[in-house]
């Protein structure tokens, strides 16, 4: 089902290779998540696909395992995606140690029940979050993540949302604990979660 979901999210080879292309040379990004770094990690103004407010309060004890993208991503979030699963498959019980998060940068487009659809291809555990273009743009900003929104022909409407594109997990201060190039193949996004997880390895490796 999700492989049969990610070949129709593939709109076409063209803007698969345009958006590698885009996320590889950094796009438009302004600044960049560092590890160590503390940041306003709530996620203040979106709602998960039921409608529902993220309740900060329960996270006091959790990591947050969060990326941004939207749903017409051709290549790099169904990747990133498969790399969480992995990552929260391997985990075991730890996993529960984990809120993993995807944020959508498309909201126009981006229902709650395209979302839901969306990140229940890759693991159920996912939470979608989506809101205004402001409260998206806020999130985004305090995650160090920012994206645009670009026309793909000028004479429709079709466009596509350039984003920095990182897998980051804030431990329970809200500090960034590693930031995952989501360029990385699945396999190694999700060992460095692990690895970050579990404490074997040094955060940001």
């Amino acid at each position: 089902m999700g492989v049969a979901l990610i070949v129709s999210l593939t709109v076409s080879g063209a803007l698969a290779v345009w958006m590698l292309i885009q996320t590889l040379s950094g796009g438009s990004v302004e600044s960049v998540p560092r590890t160590g770094e503390r940041i306003d990690a709530s996620f203040a103004g979106l709602r998960d696909t039921s409608g529902a407010a993220v309740d900060e309060r329960a996270l006091a004890t959790r990591y947050r395992l969060v990326t941004f993208g939207f749903t017409a991503c051709a290549s790099v979030c169904p990747l990133t995606l498969m790399g969480v699963h992995q990552a929260l498959e391997q985990l075991g019980p730890d996993a529960a140690r984990i809120l993993p998060v995807f944020v959508s940068v498309d909201p126009e487009r981006d229902t709650p029940r395209s979302l839901s659809a969306y990140v229940n291809a890759f693991d159920a555990r996912i939470v979608a979050l989506t809101g205004s273009p402001q409260a998206v743009e806020r999130v985004a900003r305090q995650y160090r993540i920012s994206f645009d929104k670009r026309t793909l022909d000028a004479n429709s409407r079709s466009y596509a949302v350039e984003h920095s594109a990182f897998v980051l997990l804030v431990d329970p201060q809200q500090r960034i604990r590693v930031a995952i190039p989501s360029t990385d193949p699945p396999a190694q996004i999700a060992a460095r979660i692990v690895r970050a997880i579990r404490g074997s390895g040094a955060a940001g490796v």
